[in-house]
Order: C-alpha cells, then sequence, then structure tokens
C-alpha cells in the first residue's frame, strides 16, 4: 500500500470519531456497513504532481485522491468513511455544488459544532461528476468552500475523483496557495487481483464445493487476461470491475474443471470478450429446460445478440424488440420466460441498469453498432463527457486489427473520450483526424484516424489508426482535449451539456462548425507548451452562446469563419491571409502541419514518430522540400524513430512559434523561409 493503507495511513489521519445526532441533506450519510468483498488496491503519493515538492501527507488539509475510471475510487472512499467514521458526502447524488456546499451541509446536517469541535471528517466523492453538471465558476466556489473549511484543521479534507478531475482540482487549489497532496489509486497485482476475486466469488456462497478447482481457475484466467492486455498498454486485468467480471464467469459455470482443463490445454483463449461471450452462453443455456413444441427453437432464440438487444431495449427505455414468429403455445412459453430473464440477466442490476461498468461498455458497444439502437447509444455516451466508460473502447474495437476498422464518424468522439477515461497522471492521448484535401471525389470523401496514447515513464507510445469519411458530423462532446482535426468536407460538433471545455493544444478545421453550449471555456494544462486553440469553419452555429469566451491560463485563442468578427468573438477573431503564389500558399500550410503535428505530453520534449512525419500526406506536394529545409536548419532533428521540434530555432530561423502557426499568423520571415525550401 506504499503506506498509504487504511489501517497504517487512513486511521492515523482521520481518528475514528463517534457518529454525531445528524439529519443529513442529499447525498451525505455515514457508512454503516462493511463492504464484505473490498480488497485495498496500492496507493501511492504522485509523482507526477510535485512541481518542486508536493507537501507530505501527512500534515496537509487537502488530499486528492484520484484514479482512472472505474478503479475503484467510491470503494476505497466507502470504505475509508466506514472504518473512520468519517462522513461520505456522494457529490453525484447531491444537489449540484457551488460556493456554500460544503459550509452549508455542514449545517443543515447538524455537523457544523462536531466539524468545529475537529470530531467529524469529510470524504467527498464524485469530483468529475460534480463538475459536469456546473459552470466552472460555480466548481471554482465550490473548491473556494473546501479551501476555506480547510484552515487550521487537524484532519484533511479528503477529495475523490478521475484523474482529469483530480488534476483541475489541484491546479486550483495549487493556484490559490494551498497546501494539497495528490494521491493515486493504483491496480491489483496478481496475487491482490487473485484475492479480490476470490471474495466476489465466494460472497453469500461461502461453502462452495469447488474451491480448489475455482482458485485454480481463477488463477488461470487472470493470468492470462494479464499477458493479453500488457501487450498493448492496458492494465485491465488489475481494474476492480474486470475482476468481478471474471468472477461471475466462474460462478455461472457448472463445470469449473471441465473449464479450467480447456483452458489449460488452449482450447479456450482468455479475453475480455470471451469473458462477457460465455456469460452470454451460459444464459443462453436456460433454453433447454424449456419444452417447446418447435424443439428447434432451441437453436434460435436467445442468442447472444437478442440477449444484448433486449437487455440494450430496457437500458435505454426502448420498446422490447419482437418475437420471432412461432406457434402460440410456443410463444406464450417464451414471452413468459423472457419476463423473467431480462430483468434478472446478470449484465442487469434488476432495476434497468448494467450490473456493472464492464457490463455496461459490452451493452453500449453493441448498441452503437445496431440501427435500432445506435442513435440512444450515441446520446448516451456523448452526455458522459469526462466520465465516459473506459472499457467501452476495447470492446468496440474488440480483437480486430483496428487498422482494418472503418469507424463512423459520428463514433469518433466517443472512442477518443473512452481511451482517456484509462489515463493516469501523467499519461497522455491525442486524436488527430484527417480528410483528403484534394483528389478524386472518392478520395476527397476518406478521412484517416489516429489515437495516440502515451502511458507515463514509457518510452514508446501506442497509435491506433482508423478510417473514416467525411459525409457524417463529428460528435465530440463538451470536453475536448487535445485534438487535431482538420476534415474540410465534415461537420463538428461540441457539445452538448452547459459549458464546452476546450483544453489546448485544439485545432479544428471544418466545413461546417456547430457549438451547442452556452458558453465556451478555454484551457491550459500547467507545464504543456503547445497552448494554443484554433477554430475555423466555413460556417459557424452557436446561437446559444451569449458571452464571450472565458481564456484561461498561459494558452492563445483564435477563430475564423464567416462574421467571426461580431460579438462574442471580435477579440479572438482572426482571418489567416492566403498569399497569390500558390506553392508558397501550399508550403505554409505544409510547414504549418509539421509543427502542429508535434504534442508536448507534460513536461517532455515536442516529439512525433519518424514514420508520422515522413508520412505521404504530410510530404506530398512542397511537403518534403519543407521538411528537408527545417531538418537541415536545426529546426527537426532526427533521434533514432522520433523527429523533435526545436522551438527557439523555429523562433530564430521562421521568426514564428507554434502557436503563430496553429492561427495560420506567418511572419514575413516564414514566407521568406518556405520560398528558400522551394528554391534548395
Amino acid at each position: 500500500m506504499s503506506g498509504f493503507s487504511i489501517k497504517d495511513f487512513w486511521n492515523t489521519r482521520l481518528s475514528k470519531a463517534a457518529h454525531s445526532p445528524s439529519k443529513f441533506i442529499k447525498g451525505w450519510s455515514y457508512i454503516e456497513e462493511d463492504l464484505h468483498t473490498f480488497t485495498e488496491a496500492p496507493l501511492s503519493q504522485s509523482s507526477e504532481l510535485d512541481f518542486g515538492g508536493d507537501p507530505n501527507p501527512n500534515t496537509v488539509p487537502i488530499v486528492i485522491v484520484s484514479a482512472p475510471g472505474a478503479v475503484g475510487k467510491t470503494t476505497l472512499a466507502r470504505q475509508i468513511a466506514f472504518v473512520t467514521g468519517a462522513v461520505y458526502v456522494d457529490l453525484a447524488a447531491s444537489d449540484p455544488v457551488g460556493g456554500n456546499t460544503i459550509s452549508g451541509g455542514l449545517v443543515k446536517s447538524g455537523l457544523y459544532q462536531s466539524w468545529s469541535n475537529g470530531t467529524t471528517a469529510l470524504l467527498i466523492d464524485g469530483l468529475d461528476e460534480a463538475r459536469l453538471r456546473v459552470t466552472q465558476e460555480a466548481f471554482e466556489a465550490f473548491l473556494d468552500d473546501i479551501l476555506t473549511l480547510s484552515t487550521n484543521r487537524q484532519e484533511p479534507i479528503v477529495l475523490f475523483g478521475r484523474t482529469g478531475a483530480a488534476l483541475d482540482t489541484w491546479l486550483f487549489l495549487s493556484s490559490c496557495g494551498a497546501e494539497t497532496a495528490v494521491l493515486e489509486i493504483g491496480y491489483y497485482g496478481p496475487e491482490e487481483a487473485v484475492g479480490f476475486a476470490e471474495a466476489v466469488l465466494n460472497f453469500n456462497t461461502p461453502n462452495r464445493p469447488h474451491q480448489v478447482v475455482e482458485r485454480k481457475l481463477l488463477e488461470l484466467l487472470l493470468a492470462r487476461l494479464r499477458d493479453q492486455t500488457e501487450t498493448n498498454g492496458d492494465r485491465f486485468a488489475g481494474y476492480a470491475p474486470v475482476l468481478q467480471a471474471v468472477a461471475k464467469r466462474i460462478k455461472e459455470t457448472s463445470n469449473p474443471r471441465a473449464l479450467l482443463s480447456e483452458i489449460e490445454n488452449g482450447a479456450q483463449p482468455v479475453t475480455l470478450q470471451n469473458v462477457i461471450s460465455a456469460i452470454l452462453e451460459r444464459e443462453r443455456g436456460k433454453l433447454q429446460s424449456i419444452n417447446f413444441d418447435d424443439p428447434g427453437l432451441k437453436d434460435k432464440l436467445y442468442s447472444h445478440s437478442e440477449q444484448l438487444e433486449r437487455i440494450a431495449a430496457r437500458m435505454f427505455g426502448l420498446p422490447a424488440p419482437q418475437v420471432m414468429p412461432m406457434g402460440s403455445n410456443d410463444l406464450d412459453t417464451y414471452t413468459n420466460a423472457l419476463e423473467t430473464w431480462v430483468p434478472d440477466h446478470p449484465f442487469l442490476d434488476g432495476s434497468g441498469d448494467p450490473s456493472s461498468v464492464v457490463f455496461d461498455a459490452a451493452i453500449s458497444s453493441w448498441a452503437l453498432k445496431q440501427t435500432q439502437t445506435a442513435d440512444a447509444a450515441l446520446k448516451r455516451e456523448l452526455g458522459r463527457g469526462v466520465a465516459a466508460n473506459p472499457f467501452l473502447s476495447e470492446f468496440y474495437i474488440g480483437e480486430e486489427d483496428n487498422s482494418q476498422i472503418s469507424l463512423p464518424s459520428q463514433h469518433i468522439g466517443i472512442l477518443y473520450a473512452s481511451f482517456r477515461a484509462r489515463l493516469s497522471l501523467g499519461d497522455t492521448a491525442s486524436l488527430l483526424v484527417e480528410g483528403a484535401e484534394d483528389g478524386d471525389d472518392e478520395e476527397a470523401l476518406r478521412a484517416e484516424v489516429e489515437i495516440t496514447l502515451s502511458r507515463r515513464g514509457e518510452d514508446r507510445s501506442r497509435i491506433l489508426e482508423f478510417e473514416t469519411e467525411q459525409i457524417g458530423p463529428i460528435f465530440l462532446g463538451a470536453h475536448v482535449e487535445d485534438v487535431d482535426i482538420c476534415v474540410p468536407l465534415s461537420r463538428v460538433e461540441v457539445g452538448p451539456g452547459a459549458e464546452s471545455i476546450l483544453v489546448a493544444p485544439v485545432n479544428i478545421q471544418c466545413s461546417d462548425l456547430a457549438i451547442t453550449t452556452n458558453k465556451i471555456i478555454v484551457e491550459n494544462p500547467s507545464g504543456r507548451e503547445t497552448a494554443a486553440v484554433f477554430l475555423e469553419a466555413e460556417a459557424f452555429d452557436g446561437a446559444s452562446i451569449s458571452s464571450a469566451p472565458i481564456v484561461r491560463g498561459d494558452v492563445s485563442f483564435a477563430a475564423s469563419w464567416p462574421d467571426v468578427r461580431s460579438h462574442p468573438w471580435t477579440n479572438y477573431a482572426t482571418s489567416p491571409q492566403t498569399r497569390e503564389d500558390p506553392r508558397v500558399e501550399e508550403a505554409l500550410r505544409r510547414l504549418r502541419k509539421f509543427v502542429i503535428s508535434f504534442r508536448s505530453h507534460s513536461r517532455g520534449a515536442l516529439a512525433r514518430f519518424k514514420a508520422k512525419i515522413e508520412h505521404a500526406r504530410m510530404t506530398k506536394g512542397t511537403g518534403r522540400a519543407v521538411l528537408d529545409h527545417m531538418v537541415s536548419q536545426g529546426i527537426l532533428s532526427l533521434d533514432g524513430t522520433m523527429y523533435f521540434l526545436d522551438p527557439n530555432a523555429l523562433s530564430d530561423k521562421v521568426g514564428i512559434s507554434y502557436k503563430d502557426c496553429m492561427a495560420r499568423d506567418f511572419s514575413d520571415k516564414a514566407v521568406d523561409f518556405v520560398r528558400e525550401a522551394l528554391n534548395d
């Protein structure tokens, strides 16, 4: 536990206090029941958010606990609250946050006196859910309230949130001068993972007849799953929801010894998709207990697809799908069976919601690809914002070679959001969507999609490439971070929600741009050099926006479309100049493309893989001449498989910065530079 276990750390920092008489408001409670299957995951102090040295978690008044999506922050928060007697505040269940959320809650719950006496502690969960529901100003007012309440406190206020929300919270509190420590929840190691899954498996049925075999089966399944997922940098074999799904897989097995033999002999591969398929197949086995007039129905009914269709309809509130034609007696029999089977399906919790995020992802990824459920599934996923399901992309891509996947443009944003939901502090992800600028009609409709994932401490990035077409819209959601989208023939839509948050670097160039939120906030994470946001479109729809964009931190923002110089865009309007010489104009576009393709991940260098810089889409036309000139002038350097961009050389030799390139603001010196490249 790295010194931060409940026994060694939390019991000391949050001394056990008698529960004070209280009249809790919505979302506030004491946790009265132990989590019987709880197994502690590794918890360590963040090495990413030191910036001169983090305060010691044993002394600071505010502690933030960060985790990627679905790692188990809520489970940890609730268990700490149970053991220590702290008050558990669930921001996902409470009223939207604002300036007096916590101080007012203490008063209304009758806890202010015990808080003042130091006998009440607070664990506040759901930072990401809270941020989604309010404006930035309201969220910062909420944090300011916490800052005030934390003054001169012995016990810390503890905040739990996903990686992005935890980082935003830390940045704001640090900018206010607050002493704040950040702890990160890690993934279960092999031994802890087996222990967790075994506890889930044995819960409510402690004296199972095949416990020894099931233990071996758990160890083997998780080892194979770990081997399968570690090759692409993911840590799914250490995710609590995956361990729960594996435990359910074994619990649904009638002959664990036979399954163990099949896996040992390689007759049954182990993937997350196969775990889901096995549960569906087990459910389908219920047909064998029914006597149909037509015995052939057992080979046709309750297939995996039919189960998912019925579950999805229930989850999205859609009409139940029709039953295939059959005799009246068989129809009555099957209909009655479905009324029992579907509500009690292992993928559902009994109320129509998914019983875990893994099953949620399996259902949603299937629903996105079906005509009858695609719209409902897309709307639901877009509404998640930064609280995206980290498993959705795993099921969506499946075991296919992703280079062969033709990705609908409508799904690009939610797939990218799912990958971002996996990020820990210090990890990065970026999205590139590039449509053809010219060529024949068929070629012009194509676009390439590239998602790059970089793990903290790893030298190589994982790059996923897809194809899409410029004939459908691209929905990005309301939180847009680290994207480069150039689709001359497509519509790009940002939203829905109360406000859009654009986190640099963001470059969007498209035919039609729509922002459906009421407000825009432009931000730059601390330490990122590529701090520019540029929006360009031939037509713009932002009817809901009445106030000027809010720009926070060291970031440049520019926009270009017809009538952009009118309110509320006046201060950010730009009209990129077009040169008369078409070769010079093209060379400037290539120069810009090279420069903005580089990404500054956290405090790392501006780097890009050689294969990407030398790709035909980058070097076509005047591109090769511009690239060669940038290398000869020391602006770009090649080291092994990576090109590196020197910002100082770019400024000295070309007279521009990354931000200038993003806004297409080229100096005379830049024009001279590309002319030299064309003449060499």
